[in-house]
């Protein structure tokens, strides 16, 4: 009787895991080429309200890969207070996306995003 009672309780925790383990974790991963350059500190949840509807797809999905952390260079888009970015991309072999950090003027509820 004993050892029912534990493989009931075994059977249940592993039942109540199932759903948790089966569902596609949110966020980027870093791809096998990623570049660190100053990181990623503060960059998910600009990633997550990006302005492209793919990368925050990807994103919600976990299928986004992180290609080069916080790094500064080429223009400056509307709406950001200047060239600060990341790169990443909404999947593996994906187009490449810049997010930006919102200007104070900035009131959209995305993060400026470049993708080509």
């Amino acid at each position: 009787m004993k050892n029912i009672s534990i493989l009931m309780g075994v059977g249940l925790f592993c039942a109540l895991m199932l759903p948790a383990s089966s569902q596609a974790a949110e966020g980027c991963t870093k791809a096998s080429n990623y570049q660190e350059e100053g990181g990623l500190s503060g960059w998910p949840k600009r990633v997550k309200s990006s302005a492209n509807k793919t990368l925050r797809d990807g994103y919600a999905n976990g299928t986004c890969l992180w290609l080069k952390g916080q790094h500064s260079g080429g223009t400056t888009p509307s709406g950001a207070p200047d060239n600060t970015h990341v790169t990443v991309t909404a999947k593996s072999g994906g187009v490449a996306c810049h997010v930006f950090k919102k200007s104070s003027t900035n009131t959209s509820p995305y993060f400026t995003t470049t993708c080509f």
